[in-house]
């Protein structure tokens, strides 16, 4: 049998701490120009980071983590949401004009094990 072969469903069967929403990790990155550490930039970081939680709440995204590299320029976020336009939504503008994103759907090992085992059956 053949990884590349199983079908998987991204939402978790029997439930996980997202309950039965899709988990997605979100890798951000920017160039040193548009930093948002950087003074003329620093406005818009402030208004973000304080309605990252209310925009989570109307994007229909649950914030399980968000991480920053300070030093490699990178943002990391772990959401979960019922669809990707959810997790589009929440990361749109103004972050989404200032980095490059990467959004996966991901599973927990278990659940891949799961669904390897399941396949093999």
């Amino acid at each position: 049998m053949r990884i590349d072969t199983i079908r998987y469903s991204y939402r978790p069967a029997g439930g996980t701490s997202a309950g039965d929403r899709m988990l997605f990790v979100a890798t951000l990155t920017h160039s040193p120009e548009r930093c948002w550490a950087r003074e003329e930039n620093e406005r818009k970081a402030e208004e973000w980071i304080e309605g990252m939680e209310s925009k989570a709440d109307q994007s229909g995204v649950e914030l399980h983590g968000a991480y920053v590299t300070p030093n490699e320029h990178t943002f990391y976020f772990v959401l979960a949401a019922d669809e990707f336009g959810a997790v589009s939504e929440f990361l749109g503008p103004p972050l989404l004009h200032d980095h490059d994103a990467h959004i996966a759907p991901v599973l927990s090992f278990e659940q891949a094990a799961d669904a390897v085992l399941e396949e093999g059956r």
